[in-house]
C-alpha cells in the first residue's frame, strides 16, 4: 500500500532530504508488480540503505520504493552466489569472505544493498561487480520480468545503460572457492585501507565525485588542491580527513551539500581545467541545479 508524505532523511546515510509523496514497501514480486501497476505513468525510485544519494529538501518529487522480504535473501551456490536486490552488500562480502570465496573482495566496506551496487556498477577504479554478473533480472512498470547480461548493460566506471525504470530483483555473481588465507588477506588489506582513509563515523554518502580518467590526478587530490578541504556550507562540510567526502555536521540541509558541490566543482575547473562529475545519485532536483553540478540531463 502506497503511503503519503512519508520523511526520508533517517533513512539516507547523510540524514538529508524531504518526504516522499508517496511511499511503500514490497516484500515479493507479486507486491511489487501491483504496487507499480498503481502508480502507471510515474517513474518509481527504488531506496536501499541509503547510501550514495542526496534527497532534495523538497524531497524527491516522486513515488520512492523500499524493497524488503524475499528481495533481502542471498544463497552461497557451488560457484556463485544469488542475490536479491536488497540483499545489503556487507552480507554478501561477508559470506563469501567466510566461504573462501574469490572476487568480492572489491565490495568490502561498501555501503548499501546489491540492487544499488548493481544499477551503480560499484567496485574499484578499476574492477567492477559488473565484471562478476552472470545475470540480473529487473522488473520493468508493466510487471514484465526481463534477465540482463553485462553485454546488455554496456557497464562502466560507476554506471550501467538501463532503462532507469527497471527495477533490480535478482542477480547471480560469480564467486569461485580459492586460497582461505590469501582471500582473508585480500578483504582485510581493502577493509583496513579504506576504513583508515575514508569517512565512517559520520553521516555521509560516500566518494563525492568520480575519478577522472588517467592520468589526472584522483578526485580527492583536485579537489584538496582547490582548496575545499575542511570548507563549510550550513550544516555541511567537506570532511577534513578525506577531501572527497562531505559530511553532515548536524543540522545540514540539501542546499547546503549542492552549495559545497557548485562551488568545489567550480574551483577544481578554474584551477586544474578539469571539469568533476558527482559520483552520487540526486533525487528532485531541477535540471539548472543537475547543471550546475556537473550531472548530464
Amino acid at each position: 500500500m502506497w503511503m503519503r508524505s512519508v520523511p526520508l532523511a533517517e533513512l539516507t546515510r547523510w540524514k538529508i532530504g524531504g518526504s516522499a509523496p508517496l511511499f511503500a514497501r514490497a516484500s515479493n514480486r507479486d507486491e511489487l508488480r501491483a504496487l507499480l501497476a498503481e502508480v502507471k505513468g510515474q517513474t518509481v525510485q527504488v531506496l536501499g540503505l541509503g547510501a550514495n544519494l542526496l534527497i532534495s529538501d523538497e524531497g524527491p518529487g516522486g513515488p520512492v520504493l523500499v524493497l524488503e522480504g524475499e528481495f533481502k535473501d542471498f544463497d552461497v551456490l557451488d560457484e556463485t552466489i544469488r542475490c536479491g536486490a536488497a540483499a545489503p552488500i556487507s552480507g554478501l562480502v561477508q559470506a563469501a569472505r567466510r566461504g573462501a570465496r574469490s572476487g568480492l573482495w572489491i565490495l568490502e566496506a561498501v555501503p548499501g544493498t546489491m540492487g544499488g551496487a548493481l544499477r551503480m556498477n560499484a567496485g574499484t577504479a578499476d574492477d567492477w561487480i559488473w565484471d562478476r554478473v552472470l545475470w540480473a533480472e529487473a522488473m520493468w512498470p508493466d510487471g514484465d520480468i526481463r534477465r540482463v547480461t553485462r553485454e546488455d548493460v554496456r557497464p562502466r566506471y560507476r554506471g550501467i545503460d538501463l532503462d532507469v525504470e527497471a527495477v533490480f530483483i535478482e542477480a547471480e555473481v560469480e564467486a569461485p572457492g580459492g586460497d582461505r588465507e590469501r582471500i582473508e588477506k585480500e578483504h582485510r588489506q581493502r577493509r583496513e585501507a579504506k576504513l583508515n582513509a575514508q569517512v565512517y563515523d559520520e553521516p555521509t554518502c560516500g566518494s563525492t565525485w568520480k575519478n577522472p580518467d588517467p592520468p589526472a590526478p584522483t578526485a580527492w587530490q583536485l579537489v584538496d588542491k582547490a582548496g575545499m578541504r575542511g570548507e563549510v556550507r550550513g550544516g555541511a562540510q567537506v570532511s577534513p580527513k578525506h577531501a572527497n567526502f562531505i559530511v553532515n555536521t548536524g543540522d545540514a540541509r540539501a542546499s547546503d551539500v549542492v552549495d559545497l558541490m557548485v562551488e568545489t566543482r567550480r574551483r577544481v575547473l578554474a584551477e586544474t581545467g578539469i571539469a568533476l562529475e558527482p559520483e552520487i545519485q540526486f533525487w528532485g532536483f531541477t535540471d539548472e541545479v543537475l547543471r550546475e553540478l556537473g550531472v548530464t540531463v
